[in-house]
């Protein structure tokens, strides 16, 4: 330990009287050359030698002092420690760590009184290794309260200094007898830790091999101390079960609907109701909330009355309302698909219900969404229910030519801007200013851009205008001027270019991309046709439609720079090239299905702003 707490100090947070004292210290103890799962925890330019428990392959148990610093809120940088398994500083075999966590809160010490009561009950500290260490069978914690051992022996290991002054570094082990439990979480025994064992491991032995404590405190300047202080696992669990779960590890539970795998057998929240399914309470429904001790689900399963009964469903951007029910939330940003769900429009909200895309195209009369490509069946206003690509007001999400109309709060569909009067939004068809939120530069309302004001998700800030386009993505055609995604580069072959990135085999690549060598340097390059070239099957990042590698657009579906979002010869949008005759875009790929006047015009104000 950094600095023990004075006797007195101890005597006074001790809750129940302590039985006969024992004399067990580890310092007594024998050399340990086994007990891997016991290893030394080193932090590089802080603090010095602590001990720890691998409690999961790749999950390390100690205490907060050895993982944060007096008078500090949060704990050192998860890149100041090191792991080791072995019995001997400086012959171990060292693992680094890529997590940190600890109890809320700082905690603080003296010179003259040595730790804390702040600390006392919570002083567990946990790391998540870089690496799982497959060699070692970890120890398990114990889960209850453990007043059934008092009185009786526990194992004690630590890599802590030994009497007479002999350094701390070698792993030593010991017995000790567990003299009384307190309510908060306080394990005490005597003459067992000093100053390095710090974090090391209170074992049960019978009837199964548990951690029940972890190494914290003990008499100022004594070692062996006169009465040493565990703190207790049992009511660190939410902090211990975090570090386990994030590392990718079961927990060994009963079952229960959140989202996890509770009992190890390999499937995710078995026996609760699906999506879709009749429910009466959200506790039953599969991919439910986690555990109030992980990170939340931003759109998790709930028990909600849609007005014929309450199912299990979730919440979803109506505006896309085939992706958004395309898949469930897992941990840490994991996604479990879903077939037969689509996102039912509730004013700018939306739930997943059960539900398939329809066959009608956009501009058909409708019935209901069911009935739609798009799942959107409205009517923008003339009294004509049909389908509709679904949009946002403002956000220029509809394709070229067209205007988002709908609801105050700003949801709508996509309807042709030479059948709607009034306000016009970003990137939609104008005559005059008047007409657009900002300005009408050529035949589209544009708005100004900066670094301080960037543009909306779909658009690009050039000359302080935001035009259509986003940086291009992996394996998606780019320009001489690059115009890639961050991290991606420009390659090129011939008249070819294309997004591309590092990688050692093709699983780094997108699907029609192979991790080709290039002058010794492994990049992903196209084996199929990418966006805006023929094709013959084969379509990076799109699909192969009439000979030509395209790409649905709309709302959450954007078209890289050098294409627009367009009406084909079909009247789907797709991302067409932008295509120059005569200094003017005049129609590329396909003539968008729009009024030729209005298409010409707006697809010339695109192209000079791009040149």
């Amino acid at each position: 330990m950094r600095r023990l707490l004075p006797l007195a100090l101890l005597l006074a947070a001790c809750e129940p009287p302590m039985p006969a004292a024992v004399q067990a210290p580890i310092v007594d103890g024998t050399f340990e050359p086994g007990e891997e799962a016991v290893v030394l925890v080193t932090s590089f330019g802080v603090a010095g030698l602590c001990t720890g428990t691998l409690i999961a392959p790749n999950v390390v148990l100690t205490a907060k002092h050895c993982v944060q610093a007096p008078g500090m809120e949060a704990p050192y940088p998860v890149t100041a420690f090191t792991v080791g398994i072995g019995s001997r500083q400086g012959e171990t075999r060292d693992y680094r760590a890529q997590y940190v966590d600890t109890t809320p809160g700082a905690y603080y010490q003296s010179d003259v009184v040595g730790l804390t009561g702040e600390i006392f009950g919570i002083d567990v500290g946990l790391l998540i290794l870089r690496g799982s260490v497959d060699d070692v069978t970890p120890i398990p914690i114990r889960r209850d309260r453990p007043d059934d051992l008092i009185g009786q022996s526990f194992t004690a290991i630590g890599f802590g200094q030994r009497p007479g002054g002999m350094a701390a570094g070698d792993k030593y082990k010991g017995d000790g007898i567990l003299q009384a439990v307190t309510d908060t979480g306080i394990l005490f025994t005597e003459q067992v830790i000093c100053s390095g064992d710090s974090g090391g491991p209170m074992i049960q032995e019978t009837p199964e091999r548990r951690v029940i404590g972890v190494a914290s405190f003990g008499e100022a300047g004594a070692c062996p101390s006169s009465r040493d202080g565990y703190n207790a696992v049992w009511n660190n669990l939410d902090y211990i079960d975090r570090a386990l779960v994030l590392g990718g590890n079961c927990l060994g539970l009963e079952e229960t609907c959140n989202s996890l795998d509770d009992d190890c057998d390999g499937n995710v929240d078995e026996g609760c109701a699906e999506l879709g399914a009749a429910c009466g309470d959200s506790s039953e429904c599969a991919h439910a909330q986690l555990p109030a001790f992980l990170p939340g689900l931003a759109h998790p399963v709930e028990c909600v009355d849609l007005g014929a009964g309450s199912i299990c469903t979730r919440s979803c951007d109506p505006t896309r309302p085939s992706a958004g029910c395309a898949s469930l939330e897992g941990l840490a940003g994991a996604t479990v698909p879903v077939a037969g769900r689509y996102c039912q429009r509730d004013g700018c909200e939306g739930w997943c219900v059960p539900g398939e895309v329809g066959s009608a195209s956009d501009g058909a009369g409708c019935a209901a969404d069911t009935e739609c490509e798009s799942l959107f069946c409205a009517n923008p206003g003339d009294g004509l229910q049909r389908c509709l690509l679904p949009c946002r007001a403002g956000l220029g999400e509809c394709p070229l030519g067209e205007v988002c109309v709908g609801s105050a709060e700003g949801c709508g569909g996509c309807v042709d801007g030479s059948i709607v009067s009034g306000g016009r939004g970003l990137g939609e068809p104008c005559a005059s200013d008047a007409e657009c939120g900002g300005v009408c530069v050529e035949g589209a309302c544009a708005v100004a851009c900066s670094a301080a004001a960037p543009c909306v998700e779909g658009f690009t800030c050039r000359d302080e205008l935001c035009v259509r386009g986003t940086p291009a993505g992996l394996g998606d055609p780019c320009g001489p001027a690059g115009e890639c995604a961050a991290a991606l580069t420009c390659e090129a072959s011939g008249d070819r270019r294309w997004c591309s990135q590092p990688c050692v085999d093709a699983s780094e690549c997108d699907d029609g991309m192979i991790c080709e060598d290039r002058s010794g340097e492994q990049i992903c390059a196209p084996e199929g046709a990418i966006l805006g070239e023929d094709c013959d099957g084969t379509c990076v990042g799109g699909v192969c439609e009439g000979g030509r590698c395209t790409r649905a657009c709309g709302a959450g579906e954007l078209c890289p720079i050098g294409f627009d979002c367009r009406r084909d010869d079909s009247g789907r949008a797709r991302c067409l090239r932008i295509a120059s005759v005569g200094g003017c875009a005049a129609g590329g790929e396909n003539s968008p299905s729009v009024p030729s006047s209005l298409a010409f015009l707006l697809l010339c104000a695109y192209l000079r702003r791009r040149t």
